[in-house]
């Protein structure tokens, strides 16, 4: 994605349709997502949609991007804990603000 893109809420917006269309359309029973450990934005995108970090784990690379000596993490969310966000509140997002 081109950086003029970032920081504009579109990862998470597809994602929290991905999540719908896995839980929803499809019948998953978790869907879980990874990331490089340095990518802060797509850990935070991940927790936002509700996502737990389920573990940190190693990367073998031929050639090594930048931070990736920190590794891989994974974040998932079951469809129990996708329901329970659903019924929080409008959209999918939480409890509604006052």
């Amino acid at each position: 994605m081109l950086r003029r893109h970032w920081r504009r809420g579109l990862a998470g917006e597809g994602a929290r349709e991905l999540l719908r269309h896995g839980f929803a359309d499809l019948g998953l029973r978790r869907v879980f997502a990874e990331t490089m450990a340095v990518n802060t934005a797509s850990r935070a995108t991940m927790a936002a949609l509700g996502m737990t970090h389920v573990r940190t784990f190693p990367l073998a690379l031929d050639d090594p991007l930048p931070g990736s000596g920190l590794g891989e993490v994974e974040y998932a969310i079951t469809r129990e804990e996708w329901l329970a966000i659903q019924a929080s509140g409008p959209g999918g997002r939480g409890p509604a603000s006052a």
